[in-house]
């Protein structure tokens, strides 16, 4: 049942130099695995049978598996070589030959697990009802390295590999004559992740897709090659449906589909084509491709097809050779000596082409799989010349070129190219074709002198360089002048010229003791002194030097304009003052100045000390040889105030109402203004008020406050020079009362209002409290209104009171009751009885 020739489970055996043949099972003809950790080399399986695995059946098993053969076996189920389940097998240098099986993975089934294939291959193997002829993917994940799949065969798709819900990743992989009767003739992919590098794959052939189709899967191919596959329907190379197929220096020539898309068919998707070779290839409709794609930088024969998005398409012959073994693990198509696919990849490429070799081997990279290694250059003569400037070499650069990839020489174009700026020739480039291995140009020295080295560049070649040296020319003819006399300042325009030279420098002297040297003929300098000048120019190389000396130049002053004088006055008498004299225009100009007191001095800024305070008048005159002007200012001298008081001093006492008296003294100086706060003022203060000029060093001031209180008054005592505050603090009492007397107004009877006043003679912030002598309420206030509710003789008082004392007032009043009393006169009131009759 398990294992026809070996069953191993739970063990770590070690099989060398063994043989299963014609052994039977339901799983694993030739062995069925469960151990762990086997390693098996030097093993054949030969013509064993079973429903599942042929060969051998792996469960969970990581069998390492060397230098092995599987060739015969038969599986009427899956896997004809070697049935893998949820196991990690690693094969080296093993080889699947005519295994079959009659549902799927004519060489390899796995399903759940993790084999890596290093150097395998899968020889004519089939799956004769179902796919994946060479082997078949069931939510896997395969490593291959090196590997080779020819000649297998599937009854409905994948050809040499299908892959469902699985992940393979690959470097170096061929993919040669295998055949699926529907789709994919080499790979299907089934919601999959296909990453391929260094892939050749050629003479395949399916209904749709002749190498790869492609099904709701991403596939990702670089340095890939397709050669000869045919699609007898649809999609000579590739069929994509609903895939993102990103290929990458793709060479794809002579692939042909019966139908539709010579080299790749995409429906409902845009597959990305860059940097490759799309050539020869051909097709009822769309030799190229039919479907939506994105071509970027790619070689595409007739341009860009109807429905690409193309940017950089190129039409142009890429210059193709054969397909076969050009070096490397896989077979790739040469791009040829002078094909425009040569450097031309401006972006980031794989690191190597399909063989191996390091991109770029140029400037930049090659379109396409293969990386040509173009031209080795040799410098053959023209090399260390040496020409003056503007004259041609005498001899021309001469290279000899022979192919690395042994391809032709001649036809090939190399450019000769020197430095863009400075020393080099003209024009700047040259281009020379090949012929009988040589390329030759002839160059002229440009203007500039100097070493330098010309690089020639070839497709695809490393460059090689010419040193030349362009020669300085001897100085001749030199001839200069100047722009003319000019005003201090203004810069003079000087200019040299020369019949003969080059790489010159002129050395100036422009006789004030300024030089310059430059390389420009044309140079400006201003003066800052008037006068007469001479003025002399060096003009030397390495090969020569003249002198001259120009004509005179004279240089005046400029006018006089815009004097003013200033100083830092207010000035303290005693301090010296500083003047400063401005102009706005003027130069070489004298200063002389008169301060106004006698004394004079020069200079534009003279200082000055004032013996005398008071205000001077200052005047400074200035001159040049081509003007004279006057300005003045005014100066104001002061002593410094000394001995500020306030007066009075000490316990200083006031009343409401009463003006209070303050003065300032002053032992020194005369002071300009006072500024007084009195303390009762609102926060924006007092004016300031000004004292008389000659007075008496006192100033004096009343001030009377409208309320009782402590008050800091402050004075602000200054002069232009000095400033004081001094302050005394004063005390205000309230007016004792004098005076009391109390008035009323009003009718005095019952129920009637009477209003009361009380009086006084004297005193400030009064209160008064009455009492009307019936009983109620005291109540406040000095002017109040008060009504009697019966009458009699009342005695009213009024207490009225400020912060300093109290004064009661008395007033006597008589209120009376104004109602009349009732008189009976003359009458005689009887009883009666009801119902008698009256007696008269």
């Amino acid at each position: 049942f398990y294992g026809g020739g070996l069953f191993s489970r739970y063990g770590a055996p070690t099989l060398r130099n063994v043989q299963f043949t014609g052994n039977q099972a339901v799983y694993g003809g030739g062995m069925y695995n469960r151990s762990l950790a086997i390693t098996m080399t030097d093993v054949v399986f030969i013509n064993n049978t079973a429903t599942t695995g042929g060969g051998m059946n792996n469960k969970e098993g990581r069998p390492v598996i060397t230098n092995a053969r599987f060739e015969g076996n038969t599986a009427t189920s899956q896997g004809g070589g070697l049935y893998n389940n949820d196991g990690a097998p690693q094969l080296i240098n093993v080889r699947f030959e005519n295994n079959r099986a009659g549902s799927t993975g004519g060489g390899l089934y796995s399903d759940t697990g993790a084999p890596s294939l290093t150097a395998v291959q899968f020889i004519s193997n089939s799956s004769t009802a179902s796919n994946g002829g060479g082997a078949y993917l069931s939510k896997d994940i395969l490593t291959l390295s090196g590997s080779v799949f020819m000649s297998n065969t599937a009854k409905s798709h994948g050809g040499a590999i299908y892959a469902y819900k699985s992940t393979v990743s690959g470097v170096n992989v061929a993919l040669w004559s295998n055949n699926a009767r529907y789709n994919g003739g080499a790979v299907f992919t089934d919601r999959s992740d296909m990453q391929l590098t260094n892939l050749a794959a050629a003479y395949n052939q399916g209904k749709y897709g002749g190498v790869f189709y492609n099904d709701t899967s991403t596939v990702t191919l670089a340095n890939a090659t397709f050669y000869t596959n045919l699609a007898t329907v649809d999609g000579g190379a590739i069929f994509n449906d609903a895939a993102p197929a990103i290929l990458n220096h793709v060479t794809a020539v002579d692939n042909h589909a019966d139908h539709y898309g010579g080299a790749i068919y995409s429906i409902l998707d845009t597959p990305t084509v860059r940097n490759s070779i799309l050539w020869g290839n051909t097709a009822e409709k769309g030799a190229v491709i039919i479907g939506t794609a994105t071509f970027i930088d790619t070689f595409v024969e007739g341009g860009c097809p109807v429905g690409v998005s193309c940017t950089n398409a190129h039409a142009e012959d890429p210059l193709l050779g054969a397909f076969g073994n050009h070096g490397g693990s896989v077979h790739t198509i040469p791009i040829l000596t002078g094909s425009p696919a040569i450097d031309r990849v401006s972006a980031p490429c794989p690191a190597t082409d399909a063989r191996g070799v390091v991109r770029p081997q140029g400037t930049a990279c090659d379109m396409g799989a293969y990386e040509s290694r173009g031209l080795a250059l040799t410098v053959v003569s023209g090399n260390n010349q040496a020409i003056e400037v503007y004259q041609p070499y005498p001899a021309p650069l001469v290279v000899s070129a022979t192919s690395i990839e042994g391809h032709a020489v001649d036809g090939a174009v190399a450019t000769f190219t020197s430095p863009a700026s400075g020393p080099g020739t003209s024009p700047v480039s040259k281009a020379a074709t090949f012929v009988g291995g040589q390329a030759a140009v002839s160059v002229t020295a440009n203007g500039f002198p100097g070493a330098y080295a010309v690089t020639v560049q070839a497709p695809g070649s490393q460059p090689v360089t010419f040193n030349l040296d362009n020669l300085d020319t001897p100085v001749a003819g030199l001839q200069a002048w100047h722009s003319g006399a000019a005003p201090v300042g203004q810069a003079v325009t000087f200019t040299a010229t020369v019949q003969g030279g080059t790489s010159i420098i002129y050395t100036w002297e422009f006789g004030d003791g300024a030089t310059a040297s430059t390389s420009e003929n044309v140079i400006t300098h201003a003066y800052a002194l008037a006068g007469t000048y001479v003025v002399t120019v060096t003009a030397a190389n390495e090969l020569a030097s003249a002198r001259v000396t120009l004509p005179s130049l004279p240089i005046f002053d400029v006018q006089l304009a815009g004097l003013t004088a200033t100083s830092d006055a207010p000035t303290t008498l005693g301090q010296p003052t500083h003047f400063q004299a401005t102009t706005q225009a003027g130069t070489g100009l004298a200063y002389v100045w008169d301060f106004g007191d006698g004394a004079t001095a020069t200079g534009q800024a003279p200082v000055h000390t004032y013996a005398a305070p008071g205000n001077y008048t200052v005047i400074v005159t200035a001159t040049n040889g081509t003007s004279t002007g006057s300005a003045q200012t005014t100066v104001l001298v002061e002593q410094a105030l000394a001995g500020v008081g306030l007066l009075p001093q000490g316990s200083v006492t006031g009343e409401v109402g009463r003006a209070a008296t303050f003065s300032i003294e002053v032992s020194a100086g005369q002071p300009t203004t006072i500024t007084w706060r009195f303390g009762d003022e609102p926060p924006s203060g007092a004016g300031g008020l000004a004292a008389d000029v000659g007075s008496t060093p006192w100033t004096t001031i009343e001030h009377v406050y409208a309320a009782p209180g402590a008050y800091q008054v402050v004075a602000h005592v200054a002069n232009s020079v000095s400033a004081f505050d001094v302050s005394t603090v004063i005390q205000i009492r309230d007016v004792p009362i004098s005076g009391a007397a109390i008035t009323w107004s009003g009718e005095p009877e019952i129920n009637q209002p009477l209003n009361f006043v009380g009086h006084y003679d004297e005193g400030t912030s009064v209160s008064c409290i009455w009492d009307f002598d019936d009983a109620t309420p005291p109540v406040a206030g000095c002017d109040v209104e008060h009504v009697y509710r019966d009458d009699g003789n009342y005695t009213v008082k009024v207490w009225i009171f400020n912060s300093v004392g109290v004064v009661v007032a008395r007033s006597s009043m008589v209120i009376i009751d104004p109602t009349p009393v009732p008189v009976m006169d003359d009458y005689l009131y009887l009883p009666a009885v009801y119902g008698d009759p009256l007696p008269w």
